[in-house]
C-alpha cells in the first residue's frame, strides 16, 4: 500500500511540475519596424534609432520601460 501512495504522489508531482513548465511565459519575438528618419536624425547628423526600430541597440534606459 505504501509503494501505491508513493507512486500516485510521483505521478501527481510530475504531472504539477510539467504543467508549470508549460505554464511559463515563452520569449516573444518582436518584429521591429523599419527605420524612419525623425528630426533627432537631422539634428544629430545621422540616424537615431527608436526602442523597436531596426538598428536599435538597448540600453539601461530600455530596461526602464
Amino acid at each position: 500500500m505504501k509503494n501505491v501512495k508513493m507512486f500516485g504522489m510521483v505521478v501527481l508531482f510530475a504531472i504539477t511540475s510539467s504543467l508549470a513548465v508549460s505554464a511559463q511565459e515563452k520569449p516573444k519575438t518582436a518584429k521591429l519596424k523599419k527605420h524612419v528618419c525623425t528630426e533627432a536624425c537631422h539634428k544629430a547628423g545621422k540616424c537615431v534609432f527608436a526602442h523597436g526600430e531596426k538598428g536599435h541597440v538597448c540600453d539601461a534606459n530600455c530596461k526602464k520601460m
